[in-house]
């Protein structure tokens, strides 16, 4: 078939990496931090195009070319492996190894697979299509819903990330474009594109888009040629002026993007959301400056010290060079700026040879020049300097948000990282080194060795997918009443991911439920709730910082009989790993009660009426009618009727809450 048709036979050969780099994609987009079946298959893509990177080199004796930017990042994946030994919530930690680290995955597994540049070239223009639709989705949303335009993601800054990813290598297209029917689609996209971060007006992204646009404008302004440059300033500032007309059609003042910049000459007001979140990462990372608290563990951490004036919903600091930093310590940061610092010096080295050597027209595959370096085509420099200003972009709008903790960011980010590196590796080959796996390894070994490397980490997600399920199948059965069913649902979860707290306290939670339920004389008590501490001693040992776990083990005091000092610390701890946690915040009011130290109760539950809490539930219900009612008892009468006016407005918002239809598939979160 090679024989027959050689033109296709590349092409041939990469549709399997095609295929798994976009199933990792897509699940990536589904999965948004929320659904694991997706994460693990996403990640199980990913290694399986390993696999075949590693396979298909060893038979094709491919020759390994390593770049300094391969060394560093393989040193940031490895510190943060290393890391892993002293994380105090082991499972959150490798959750984010490969969440967090998953472009140095990309980065492998171009350094090692033969036909790289095929495989580069369709994943490329597919994702431009898939980013493309997105951005069409999202201005759908505004134009249509008139809601926030964030497509799949859980945040429209993330849709606004991922359009600066694909904006600025198809604005080096364009400029390089001589095909004219690619330059009559490519514009229009950006037009599109740039209307859509008009519309999103996220003055993180925006500030990129400068830098980014800048970087472009200057490196291509020669090769280019001002007509194409003016062109292209044509379709962008065509999208933004288009964004402006239609906010300020729909009365939307100060939501365009010049009055959502002029908001920057006040930094005290502008960034004040986000200084409410890096104080406490500053103080965690000053506390623990070396070893971090543990990577993927901020929001975790953060409820116990996040001031009054943290109305985010605490997951992450919204700098992820900060973040990086508190969590795996300034090694961490150290290693994440070399990763940084080399991509940097390899690009510069790019352009400097560009400037140097000349340049070949051709895109074939280039000689070799005396020193066994090769001269850079024109086609290869413009991709060079559109990637590169699409990381840089990446890596400024990093530094207001948490592109780095979101996955199909860091899909794309890891694959023109890879690019870019192949592309150095091409024409720098006096600054790399080369390796052949044949020489070293019987075929037989290479073999079992990439299998077993790769069925492990298979296995692993393999299982976190299963658990995920059956933890959810748990749920739903809790839900209905169907308890036994339920309980063994997530005994199946707790069998698949041993390492798991949230099996264990889930299942607890189920059993305290039964035994509430059955009568004080019923021999079952004792033996359910034996069974559930231990199941509480697990979780507790697993995850240190959560909440549910100590409020579940005050309740169980109390189904116990125990001496209400127990409990009572036990409902003190879980506040002080979270004290916007209601229901130890509720449960150690009662508690007090029960004691008859109304006062008491009454500080516990005044205490929480600062903070903001971010949906309106049953039980943010019942904490305000408590609070209420034991105001009255303790004579703060004025406070008490503040409170029955706000429980009135909560409740209706409540019912009308829940007689809305759904959120759209593309806002389930």
């Amino acid at each position: 078939m090679s024989r027959l048709f050689p033109a296709l036979a590349p092409i041939h050969v990469a549709i399997p990496s095609i295929i798994l780099f976009f199933t990792a994609f897509i699940a990536a987009l589904i999965f948004n931090g929320f659904y694991l079946q997706y994460y693990s298959l996403a990640q199980l893509a990913l290694f399986s195009w390993l696999l075949l990177a590693l396979l298909h080199g060893y038979h094709r004796h491919h020759t390994i070319v390593i770049t300094p930017l391969t060394i560093a990042v393989g040193l940031f994946l490895g510190f943060l492996g290393f890391s892993l030994i002293y994380h105090p919530v082991p499972y959150l930690g490798v959750m984010n190894l490969w969440w967090v680290g998953v472009f140095a995955l990309i980065v492998a597994i171009y350094l090692l697979l033969p036909e790289a540049d095929t495989s580069w070239r369709w994943n490329f223009t597919l994702l431009l299509l898939v980013v493309l639709g997105l951005a069409l989705w999202g201005a759908a949303e505004q134009l249509i819903y008139g809601i926030a335009p964030d497509a799949s993601f859980y945040n429209k800054n993330s849709l606004a990330a991922l359009i600066n990813l694909a904006l600025f290598p198809l604005a080096a297209i364009y400029l390089a474009g001589d095909n004219k029917p690619i330059r009559y689609v490519s514009g229009p996209a950006l037009l599109l594109f740039a209307f859509v971060l008009g519309i999103i007006a996220s003055r993180g992204a925006l500030l990129a888009f400068a830098l980014g646009i800048a970087v472009l404008g200057l490196l291509l302004w020669h090769p280019a040629g001002r007509r194409r440059l003016a062109a292209l300033t044509g379709w962008l500032a065509g999208g933004f002026v288009l964004s402006t007309l239609y906010i300020q059609l729909i009365g939307g003042s100060g939501r365009d993007i010049f009055s959502r910049m002029a908001t920057l000459g006040d930094p005290e007001t502008s960034g004040n959301p986000r200084f409410a979140l890096w104080q406490p990462a500053w103080e965690m990372l000053q506390t623990q400056p070396f070893s971090g608290i543990g990577l993927g563990a901020f929001f975790l951490k953060l409820p116990a010290s996040s001031s009054l004036e943290d109305k985010s919903a605490g997951y992450y600091v919204h700098n992820d060079y900060l973040q990086i930093a508190t969590e795996t310590g300034l090694p961490g940061l150290f290693f994440l700026l070399l990763v940084i610092g080399v991509l940097i010096w390899q690009f510069l080295r790019l352009v400097r040879r560009y400037r140097a050597k000349g340049v070949s027209d051709n895109t074939e595959p280039l000689q070799p020049a005396s020193n066994g370096s090769t001269t850079i085509s024109l086609s290869a420099y413009f991709e060079a300097v559109g990637l590169f200003s699409a990381l840089l972009a990446f890596g400024l709008h990093s530094a207001f948000t948490y592109n780095f903790y979101v996955l199909p960011l860091m899909i794309v980010a890891g694959l023109y990282l890879a690019r870019l590196d192949r592309l150095f590796a091409r024409h720098s080959a006096s600054s790399t080194w080369r390796f052949t796996w044949k020489p070293h390894f019987h075929p037989l070994s290479f073999y079992l060795v990439s299998f077993a490397i790769v069925l492990m980490a298979a296995g692993y997600f393999v299982t976190l997918a299963l658990a995920d399920h059956y933890h959810q199948k748990g749920n739903a059965l809790a839900a209905t009443g169907r308890l036994q069913q339920a309980h063994f649902a997530y005994e199946r979860a707790q069998q698949l991911s041993p390492y798991m707290d949230n099996h264990f306290y889930a299942d607890a939670d189920l059993l305290l439920r039964s035994v509430a339920v059955l009568p004080e004389a019923s021999p079952k008590r004792g033996d359910l709730l034996d069974y559930a501490a231990d199941k509480l001693d697990t979780a507790a040992e697993l995850n240190p910082y959560q909440a549910y776990t100590p409020y579940l083990q005050g309740r169980l005091q109390e189904l116990r009989g125990a001496e209400p000092g127990r409990a009572i610390s036990n409902y003190r701890q879980a506040l002080q790993n979270n004290p916007r946690f209601l229901p130890a915040r509720l449960a150690l009011a009662r508690a007090y009660q029960g004691q008859k130290q109304p006062e008491q109760a009454f500080a516990i539950l005044q205490a929480g009426l600062d903070y903001p809490y971010h949906s309106l539930s049953r039980e943010l219900l019942d904490y305000v009618q408590l609070t209420a009612e034991i105001a009255t008892q303790t004579g703060h009468d004025d406070l008490a009727t503040q409170l029955q006016q706000r429980l009135e407005q909560f409740r209706q918002a409540y019912a009308q809450q829940s007689t809305q239809q759904p959120r759209r598939p593309s806002q389930r979160y």
